[in-house]
């Protein structure tokens, strides 16, 4: 009997079908191997992002809370500094009349108590540019404080408490600006 090529290729394409089929089986479950380590390595690092965020999130309420008694204290003070500059008396409901100096004068322990109390974490968490304008603004204060404890109802010096107050008040457009940014409220509101 004499062996033909089919009688020799026929083993080899059996055996080379067995192998090709083995070869995609194994492709196959190596493929879905490495796509769950990959996966698992995606959720991992989504994990750790979902981590990082939830801290963040944290960070910024911390934040949120004292820059916002940060600033009710500092608008509270530039109140009292706005109705001490333009205004040298105002009547009280029940009809007295109170001088903004001496009203001013009086609110100054209550602001210099709450102010300090805040100092150590302002001065550790307040944004870079809002702690140079804090700064500024404690000097403003102070330059506003003697210019209404030299106030004697004459002209000369009802202008210069007005003019101590002007500057205060762009500090505190600025001090919003900078606050705002800090915060990303322009861009929260949008």
């Amino acid at each position: 009997m004499a062996i033909t090529a089919n009688d020799l290729l026929a083993p080899a394409g059996i055996a080379g079908a067995t192998g090709f089929g083995l070869a995609g089986w194994l492709g196959t479950i190596w493929a879905k191997r490495i796509l769950q380590n990959e996966g698992a390595k995606l959720n991992e690092a989504l994990e750790a992002i979902k981590h990082e965020l939830s801290l963040e999130k944290s960070s910024y309420e911390h934040y949120l809370d004292l820059i916002i008694e940060y600033y009710r204290v500092f608008y509270r003070h530039y109140r009292s500094c706005q109705r001490a500059a333009h205004a040298d008396a105002h009547r009280l409901p029940d009809g007295s009349i109170t001088h903004t100096k001496d009203e001013f004068l009086k609110s100054l322990d209550s602001f210099l108590e709450d102010w300090s109390e805040k100092e150590g974490a302002i001065r550790l968490l307040l944004p870079k540019k809002a702690m140079e304008l804090h700064e500024e603004a404690v000097s403003l204060f102070n330059r506003f404080k003697d210019a209404v404890e030299e106030f004697d109802s004459d002209d000369h010096s009802r202008q210069a408490k007005q003019e101590a107050f002007v500057p205060i008040h762009d500090l505190k457009t600025r001090m919003e600006e900078v606050l705002r940014e800090f915060l990303r409220t322009e861009k929260l509101l949008k």
